[in-house]
């Protein structure tokens, strides 16, 4: 594995008192990143991400705590260090500005088609308040995730990720955001601005992998992040998804949770 991918212990740095990956060598989006204006703090963000890779690519978790599992951490670094930086080199890409979504364009298109338009107008503008909100703190992703059920027939459609043959290519990255959204703080918002326009974004997880859907609300309720804890709020949030996209390629399905009829 090429060094970019994998650094050894001899070209990590210090950030903080924890190890992490030096920004040369890191996918390449994070140097624009670390440099740009569009976030709160690209400086932070970038730092997360290098210490993510660094802890999973040099098994600085458990490997340092409990010996018996000592011989077990080399293949750790290799499946799980890849593992690692395939979700910092992803979210590289989705904090850059030209990933995020053309609301305006998307709303305009979905004028331009009757099935279902008062739902689908009510999901883009759940998106659209949730982005005036949040802004490029969090990753474009997480605005793709919840917008993703315009792309079907039936907005209120309950698909297994893994399962589903339409939505397999986006199951890794959109599960991630729904997993890391359990955040709590970011999930009481999420439910209030889609309570206000009379929905609620639900993730089913009998298997953590239903896809977003809309779900009529009777009543909203109003809840804002206090600006106080909305930065930890949001790093938090980070981290998590960038663990669960690395995880996702982990972790085991089975069809039998989906089942109607099971004749065992």
């Amino acid at each position: 594995m090429a060094l970019t991918q994998l650094a050894s212990e001899r070209v990590l740095t210090t950030i903080n008192g924890e190890p992490a990956v030096p920004l040369e060598h890191m996918p390449q989006q994070w140097r624009r990143i670390a440099t740009g204006d569009w976030m709160s703090e690209p400086g932070v963000y970038t730092a997360m991400a290098q210490v993510f890779l660094a802890k999973h690519q040099q098994g600085h978790m458990l490997f340092l705590e409990r010996s018996e599992v000592k011989h077990l951490r080399q293949a750790y670094c290799e499946g799980n260090g890849k593992l690692a930086y395939e979700a910092v080199e992803h979210y590289g890409e989705a904090f850059l500005p030209e990933s995020y979504p053309d609301l305006k364009q998307i709303q305009s298109e979905v004028r331009s088609h009757s099935a279902q338009q008062t739902e689908r107008l009510g999901l883009v503008n759940i998106v659209s308040d949730l982005f005036e909100l949040l802004g490029y703190d969090v990753p474009a992703t997480f605005y793709w995730t919840f917008l993703h059920p315009l792309q079907r027939s039936d907005l209120f459609e309950v698909r297994s990720f893994r399962f589903s043959e339409q939505d397999i290519a986006v199951a890794r990255k959109f599960d991630a955001i729904l997993h890391g959204g359990y955040v709590s703080m970011l999930r009481r918002l999420i439910d209030s601005v889609s309570s206000r326009h009379g929905y609620f974004i639900e993730h089913g997880c009998g298997c953590e992998n239903h896809l977003a859907k809309l779900k009529p609300c009777d009543s909203q309720f109003d809840y804002s992040i206090p600006n106080e804890t909305r930065r930890k709020t949001l790093r938090a949030f980070f981290w998590s998804v960038m663990e669960e996209y690395m995880l996702f390629e982990q972790r085991a399905a089975t069809r039998l949770v989906y089942a109607d009829n099971l004749d065992l």
